[in-house]
């Protein structure tokens, strides 16, 4: 019986994926793909409809006979909140089985270990919930990235300092949020967004470049963690000995050199006025993102000569350096020793909010795999 009844959700869950990966389909096309019988395909198209998970949406052009119904997915059958906390802003996201955004909000708020700041977290969750009228019954969970350390749990804080949560962050939190909650490492996040659903083989590093410097590495579609759930913690490689001064308490590390901050700074926080005066040619900002991409291309060179394989570049500066991408290339080819012709860098899919979308799809995954 118990095999019986695993069969029968394999098959569901093959017949859900070939829907969902595809934009519309018959029936019959989903029995021939799969090899599966036409009662059993009837069978699980049922139970998916009732779910509320597909649906129809007119018909084929008839081929002599009955014309066939258009199956597809319902993207928003489902709904899964992704929180990104930094040290001064609070952004929430709502993503459909897609992993389209439906809605985002940003507030400025600076983080404090407070009841205070528990509360107004609690308060701007509901009220987006509220306000964008996303219903409540649909919402999978809320994944809540930030830039620390979170142990396998996915509930504890194990290391911490750009942005000062306690390590019970998460009992903390749970009583100000009305959905099921996991932590997550930003970075890892990042990566695990940018690689979702790719129809690719090969590894992938994810290299963050936000307030703090971070990545990830996908291999095998998915997300490679270490032993202590540190891997990837590119901001903190040496890249000066005896460099600057790194929020970690050492010197020389990538973050010192590549934190998007030290440009945002510049524009009093607005990156995108920064790379507007860089467009334009303006001083010293031109100056400034030179010398950023010149540090940036020793990582970048690093991480190829580490892992051999593409690297994306994601955060707040990988959002704009499209324009600059073939420039940045040939810097990093310059240092290359093989003479590689193919690009193997390129910028990030997400442009904004990559980590909150990476820590919801958290729920939309685990949900689809569980179908």
């Amino acid at each position: 019986m118990a095999h019986t009844t695993q069969i029968k959700r394999i098959n569901r869950n093959e017949i859900y994926r070939f829907i969902y990966e595809n934009d519309g389909v018959s029936q019959q096309e989903i029995a021939l793909k799969l090899s599966l019988s036409m009662p059993t395909v009837n069978q699980n198209l049922s139970v998916l409809r009732q779910l509320g998970l597909i649906g129809e949406s007119g018909t084929f052009e008839s081929t002599g006979g009955r014309k066939a119904k258009v199956i597809r997915c319902v993207p928003d059958a489902r709904i899964a909140l992704g929180l990104d906390i930094t040290a001064n802003h609070i952004s929430l996201v709502a993503i459909d089985m897609k992993a389209s955004v439906l809605q985002y909000s940003r507030i400025r708020h600076r983080f404090a270990d407070s009841l205070f700041y528990y509360n107004t977290l609690g308060k701007f969750i509901e009220s987006f919930v509220d306000r964008n009228h996303l219903q409540r019954d649909k919402i999978l969970g809320l994944g809540i990235c930030l830039p620390a350390i979170v142990a396998q749990d996915q509930k504890t804080i194990t290391y911490a300092k750009a942005v000062p949560v306690p390590r019970d962050l998460y009992q903390k939190l749970q009583p100000h949020i009305p959905f099921p909650m996991l932590l997550f490492n930003d970075a890892n996040s990042g990566g695990f967004a940018e690689s979702w659903n790719m129809e690719r083989e090969e590894s992938l590093v994810y290299l963050s470049l936000s307030n703090s410097v971070g990545g990830a590495i996908v291999h095998n579609n998915r997300l490679y963690t270490g032993t202590n759930q540190k891997s990837c913690e590119f901001g903190h490689v040496t890249l000066i000995p005896g460099g600057k001064p790194c929020y970690c308490g050492k010197k020389g590390c990538l973050n010192a050199y590549c934190s998007a901050s030290l440009l945002s700074d510049m524009t009093e926080g607005k990156m995108q006025r920064f790379f507007t005066y860089v467009k334009e040619g303006r001083e010293p900002y031109s100056s400034a993102f030179r010398q950023y991409m010149e540090y940036l291309a020793i990582a970048v060179h690093n991480l190829r000569m580490h892992y051999d394989c593409d690297i994306v570049l994601g955060g707040y500066v990988g959002a704009y350096m499209g324009d600059y991408l073939e420039e940045f290339r040939e810097m990093v080819r310059r240092r290359d020793p093989f003479e590689e012709k193919e690009p193997y860098i390129f910028c990030c899919r997400y442009k904004f909010e990559t980590a909150a979308i990476g820590a919801a799809l958290y729920y939309i995954d685990t949900f689809i795999r569980s179908i």
